[in-house]
């Protein structure tokens, strides 16, 4: 009994041993991450009312490491040619346009929004009727009041995925300027409509962090535990962008249709 009782505690010591050298680990990739981050932005600064457009692609542009405060990115340009391809498919400036113009004006809120409203309604699906997207929805709930401290009364205004479109748009105007299938100008003016449209649609950076949640959970049917800690960041942490921007922008030109 005394020697498995003492390999108990060994095998134990080594589980707490090995997830605090994660922990520590995960540290110091975050504050690499970070300042890696900081120095591209000195060495690309923008004005601040751009930096202000691409707070509305913060969402995605943490998940991938990279600064949502400069169009630059550090992966590498075939890295990024490829990705866009296969993930997108986009691979010209006819494929960058069209898909930005879908993201813009239909996206997948157009398909999704219906059954968002269905499922805060309460009312239940198979997996034959919906894949997962109940389960990754319950599950996106769950994380984000685990996590962040959000309630029940957080969810009961958002009603549309929305944020899941605007913020995958500015990234997409982001990386095909980049890769040159768009201008610079062209970019700023897709990343402007989203960012019009969205602080038209919005009325906080946590009703926007929460829509683009339930756009990965219902629409990609997918974990939101890998973007929990960005929005961490981005609505508690003080130098964040979302906290030095209002959700709000003063003079938009596009409307919600």
């Amino acid at each position: 009994m005394k020697t498995f009782l003492m390999i108990v505690g060994i095998i134990a010591a080594i589980v707490i041993l090995l997830i605090a050298g994660l922990i520590t680990a995960s540290k110091r990739i975050e504050k690499k991450n970070k300042k890696s981050r900081v120095e591209m932005e000195m060495a690309n600064t923008l004005p601040k009312e751009k930096q202000h457009l691409l707070a509305y692609g913060a969402n995605l542009s943490l998940y991938r490491s990279e600064s949502p405060r400069i169009l630059p990115v550090k992966v590498d340009y075939d890295t990024l040619k490829e990705g866009l391809s296969s993930s997108w498919d986009v691979s010209n400036t006819e494929e960058a346009v069209q898909t930005l113009e879908w993201l813009l004006t239909e996206g997948h809120r157009a398909r999704y929004d219906q059954l968002l409203i269905a499922l805060k309604a309460g009312q239940s699906f198979t997996e034959d009727e919906v894949g997962k997207s109940q389960e990754c929805y319950e599950a996106a709930q769950e994380a984000m009041m685990n996590k962040l401290s959000f309630t029940k009364s957080d969810f009961e205004q958002i009603d549309s995925i929305a944020a899941w479109d605007f913020d995958r748009a500015v990234n997409i105007a982001r990386w095909s300027y980049i890769l040159g299938y768009i201008t610079e100008e062209q970019a700023w003016d897709y990343i402007e409509r989203a960012a019009d449209d969205a602080s038209q649609f919005f009325g906080s950076w946590k009703d926007y962090f929460i829509s683009f949640a339930f756009g990965r959970a219902i629409a990609y049917e997918g974990d939101i535990y890998d973007i929990i800690w960005n929005g961490k960041e981005l609505l508690n942490e003080k130098d964040s962008i979302w906290n030095e921007f209002s959700m709000k922008r003063s003079g938009t030109k596009s409307q919600i249709i």
